[in-house]
């Protein structure tokens, strides 16, 4: 599949030249019922038990627990909410930003429904979140570019207030309790990967090997840090090698794993290094991302997955009764269900008092 089809698909919906009707009403009540089903479905999905062997309690410790008030989220298709899908739409007032409410879901959403940060917004209101992710991000477009934004943009919309101030600015907000995310690096290696493969078409370029990108997530950190953040979290890539577009054959898997786990070690080397050189109160929590998702990539029965790699549901592929037993949404990007432990995951990774019980046994 070409990089762009998976992060645009909800982008198909639009159609006319007039905002207010620029959609297909068919194909927007296929997919408004698709996703009310998938919804519900996942409402009833039966409680899940997970062995400690399997995932715990325990892979969630480790993270700066302190109360958190405002969360920023940086990152690409895997976070992105509807900022993306924003830039598309033709009347300029509709386009602008900030946006306060996104439209519904499958709108704007890789997984076609709600993105993981809404999800954990919902579980943990009290959280402020501001979401700059956007779909096809990579880290630095000088390295690796599919003609979208990079992370350095991201933080230009959050420094400019979305370009309404003409001086950039700090946080303004208070760093013990403001926390600065970062999920990127899966565009990355995606295009790294075509590349090598000889699959990689222009516009689109790759420049650096997946240890820059790793640098460059370092770089990002550094920026923010400059901007008075000082509390951070990083994303560990998932196991990108269970995915069609980078695990289809025995080779590119193998390929694709080696890759995604010398970024996860070259990260968490930078992240160690920036701490020991900024010397102060700041702290970085890296979420056990790889861990997580595994198992339930590999078809783990404790998880109720059935379906894997080359395996769909959504209104695309044309649905199905069971949504939450399927890992991936595309070839590209994890099912509903998966960012929804995830974020169930993730609320506990920074907040162990949310519930009581076994991990996802209120789920």
């Amino acid at each position: 599949m070409d990089t762009r089809r998976a992060l645009d698909l909800t982008f198909l919906l639009i159609h006319s030249q007039n905002t207010q009707s620029s959609f297909k009403q068919p194909i927007m009540r296929l997919f408004t019922t698709a996703t009310v089903a998938a919804l519900h479905a996942l409402s009833t999905a039966r409680a899940l038990h997970i062995p400690d062997n399997v995932f715990s309690l325990d892979d969630l410790k480790g993270a700066d627990t302190r109360p958190i008030e405002h969360i920023y989220a940086f990152g690409d298709s895997y976070t992105d909410s509807c900022n993306l899908f924003r830039t598309f739409l033709n009347d300029e007032s509709q386009a602008k930003v900030p946006w306060p409410n996104c439209p519904p879901p499958p709108y704007g959403r890789a997984d076609l429904g709600q993105s993981w940060i809404e999800i954990a917004q919902d579980l943990q209101p009290k959280w402020n979140v501001s979401n700059y992710a956007s779909s096809g991000a990579t880290c630095d477009n000088r390295l690796q570019n599919q003609g979208r934004l990079d992370i350095d943009d991201e933080v230009d919309l959050f420094t400019t207030n979305y370009g309404k101030d003409s001086a950039p600015h700090e946080l303004q907000e208070n760093p013990a309790t403001s926390l600065a995310v970062l999920f990127i690096g899966v565009n990355d290696i995606h295009l790294i990967q075509q590349k090598k493969w000889g699959q990689l078409s222009p516009p689109s370029f790759s420049n650096g090997t997946v240890k820059d990108s790793a640098s460059c997530v370092r770089d990002k950190f550094k920026r923010l840090h400059s901007l008075g953040f000082r509390r951070f979290l990083l994303f560990e890539l998932p196991p990108l090698d269970y995915s069609a577009a980078m695990g289809s054959t025995p080779q590119h898997a193998l390929s694709t794993a080696n890759q995604v786990a010398h970024f996860n070690a070259f990260a968490r080397q930078y992240a160690d290094g920036l701490l020991h050189q900024w010397k102060d109160d700041s702290t970085i929590s890296i979420f056990p991302t790889s861990k997580l998702m595994t198992p339930m990539m590999q078809l783990n029965p404790a998880y109720d997955f059935k379906h894997g790699q080359g395996k769909y549901c959504t209104a695309i592929s044309g649905g199905c009764a069971r949504p939450h037993e399927y890992t991936w949404t595309d070839d590209l990007h994890p099912s509903l269900r998966v960012f929804q432990l995830m974020a169930n995951a993730f609320v506990r990774f920074l907040d162990p008092g949310f519930e009581s019980g076994l991990i996802f046994s209120g789920l």
